[in-house]
């Protein structure tokens, strides 16, 4: 009895020590709440930090999900977000394939653009199939091209104007209202071979309108502007009165103290769609699909609806900043397709000639 006392203390010690690694373990490796997407994270584990390319809102939003993102997995290593404007991001990522020397991983742009066709069609674009795609709402399913793009969630295009500018009862109410004369010299625009966003609207109006449109809104001397972004300085500083742009940046720039109210035409909002997609050289691939399946989940959609965009997930409902439901305003949905990549390019190349740039 006397020999067994000194054993039962040093399996004790033993058993307590092991807890103790056992539980500094866990501490390690983070909780998650579920386990779907282990292979992944285990695989991600070994990468080192992962670049992602990112157009579809602005570097503010685009850190928001950076931190989400970390938050799930704090034992992975950092995303590091690049915003550009769509035209930029392109222009970014062919510059590295034609150097061979692809940097980022993951690349996440509006889905109206030809880009993703021209990244598929050249081979750029690894092959990947979201396990989260199926949970995706219904509305954005017609999106997806399946085995590379995937939507994301997206944004309204809205006019915007500045209040200390322009009285509420003299704001434009529809696309054709920037056609009255009361806006020469105030009406600012964005470069649709820049801005994704402007670009699907400029098909829209095309196709509804006619390219007469645009000829009768040149007679407006606008301002025409490199990105959305800039279009948002310029009426909020008074530099110009009217806009087009997403709801989202308008209501962001009120929420700082910037004189901006949206309006949402009576002749159609543009619904439009961002896509993400893995690269096929993507340096940091297990990182790269973890981070598309958090893309194409639940936390992101919060993120992209706590900042007034769309959400591409069922389980987030979305709403207007008033209040109201989606369905109160007119919400054309913008579909990517071989037909819109060649009105796109029509449109840029008149738009040229039009406006320059």
């Amino acid at each position: 009895m006397g020999i067994a006392k000194p054993g039962l203390a040093c399996l004790s010690k033993r058993i307590a020590f092991a807890a103790l690694i056992a539980f500094a373990t866990l501490a390690a490796s983070p909780a998650r709440a579920d386990d779907e997407f282990k292979d992944l994270h285990d695989a991600a584990l070994k990468e080192p930090e992962m670049t992602w390319y990112v157009s579809l809102y602005g570097q503010d939003v685009a850190q928001q999900v950076v931190d989400a993102f970390a938050k799930k997995y704090p034992d992975l290593k950092k995303v590091v977000a690049i915003r550009r404007t769509t035209g930029a991001t392109f222009q970014r990522i062919d510059q590295e394939l034609r150097a061979k020397a692809t940097i980022a991983s993951v690349l996440t742009m509006s889905a109206v653009s030809d880009y993703y066709a021209i990244l598929k069609q050249a081979g750029n674009l690894a092959q990947y199939t979201p396990r989260s795609a199926a949970k995706l709402d219904p509305t954005v399913q017609n999106t997806i091209d399946p085995g590379y793009a995937y939507p994301v969630g997206g944004g309204l295009m809205a006019i915007a104007y500045n209040p200390k500018l322009v009285p509420a009862a003299d704001a434009p109410k529809s696309w054709d209202d920037l056609l009255d004369p009361k806006w020469k010299g105030k009406l600012a625009l964005s470069h649709p071979a820049f801005s994704g966003f402007d670009a699907a609207l400029d098909v829209y109006l095309m196709r509804t309108k006619g390219w007469d449109y645009f000829v009768k809104i040149a007679k407006n001397d606008p301002l025409i502007q490199r990105s959305t972004f800039d279009t948002v300085t310029g009426v909020s500083s008074g530099e110009s009165a009217v806009t087009s742009l997403p709801d989202s940046l308008a209501i962001d720039s009120t929420a700082k103290g910037n004189p901006l109210i949206p309006v949402y035409p009576t002749d159609g909002s543009v619904l439009i769609v961002g896509l993400t997609a893995i690269m096929k050289d993507a340096p940091q691939p297990a990182t790269a699909k973890l981070f598309t399946e958090f893309l194409l989940g639940v936390e992101h959609s919060q993120v992209e609806v706590n900042n007034h965009y769309f959400s591409a997930r069922p389980e987030v409902p979305n709403k207007l900043p008033d209040g109201r439901d989606v369905s109160t305003v007119k919400v054309v949905s913008m579909e990517p397709s071989e037909a819109f990549g060649k009105d796109l390019t029509t449109v840029m190349e008149r738009w040229r000639e039009l406006f320059g740039g």
